[in-house]
């Protein structure tokens, strides 16, 4: 060690020492964050889930729902499937049955590993022994989405630009409900009076359709089957008497007939109105007699 005439340190063993130190404490301080992983024993069981509801690699495994038996190790893929390493204590036997499912702590909490143990097998899980997971519920994938949707929530109201556009929307809708507060109160009577209206108009409406239902029905009673006779013979009446109109109006027109010889007869149309114009300034020609 290089040492100054004086006896002390140089600079240079000085900067080592404390560097060397400050490792030290790195590395102790890595191995706590760690939960003291480096090293750690156990046997792997692999299990297979097709959702991990975002489990983080070094998560606990737990059995029971408390006790800590081991931990996560890894986290892969294999083809749909997402397989986790997972290291048991030696010390703890699982039973060939045992169910492995994802759950978490609370709604926002970490997620771990729950071993729930079954009593129909006398065997047990062998190291590397490959398994099938418990799916998550229904439940912990909600508050999985809800956990996802919080987190947006945090990085929208700490941007803050985005933090200024939200009161900005919030006063705004804090003015528009006070404007249409007032609106209400200053046309109070004449919002009174549509709803009343609108309830009269409701009724008119109710009452219209019953007299609709009414006349719908009268009208199948009256085409029901026993009048249906009845309407055909009034339909053949009708039918005769356009048929005998029709012919009628065209001998008039031929100026057949004493009513078409006197709508042809132009000399007497001239007449009758010569006649009655007479009648109208000398109308006491209808009491005299010779």
């Amino acid at each position: 060690m290089e040492r100054k005439r004086d006896g002390s340190l140089s600079l240079e063993v000085k900067v080592g020492i404390t560097a060397a130190v400050a490792l030290v404490f790195l590395g102790m301080i890595i191995m706590t964050v760690e939960k003291f992983h480096f090293g750690q024993k156990g046997y792997p069981i692999i299990v297979s889930f097709d959702f991990v509801d975002a489990l983080n690699p070094q998560a606990d495994v737990v059995i029971g729902g408390g006790v800590k038996i081991g931990r996560v190790d890894s986290i892969t893929t294999q083809g749909e499937k997402i397989n986790l390493r997972i290291l048991i204590n030696d010390s703890v036997k699982l039973p060939s049955d045992a169910k492995f499912q994802i759950l978490s702590k609370g709604m926002m909490g970490d997620k771990y590993v729950n071993v729930i143990p079954q009593t129909t097998s006398q065997e047990f899980l062998k190291p590397g022994a490959r398994v099938e997971g418990v799916e998550p519920s229904n439940i912990d994938k909600t508050f999985q989405r809800f956990g996802q949707l919080a987190d947006s929530v945090r990085v929208l109201i700490g941007d803050p630009e985005m933090k200024t556009s939200i009161i900005d929307l919030l006063k705004n809708v804090s003015k528009l409900s006070k404007r249409i507060d007032r609106m209400a109160q200053q046309n109070e009577q004449n919002i009174n009076d549509s709803l009343r209206d609108l309830s009269a108009a409701s009724k008119d409406i109710r009452q219209f359709s019953r007299d609709l239902k009414e006349i719908t029905q009268g009208l199948k009673t009256i085409l029901a089957t026993e009048n249906q006779e009845n309407i055909n013979s009034t339909l053949r009446n009708l039918k005769t008497t356009s048929e005998r109109l029709d012919k009628t109006l065209v001998k008039i027109e031929a100026g057949q007939g004493t009513l078409g010889e006197l709508i042809e007869d132009k000399e007497m149309a001239e007449d009758l109105k010569k006649l009655i114009k007479d009648l109208k300034n000398n109308p006491w020609k209808l009491l005299w007699k010779k």
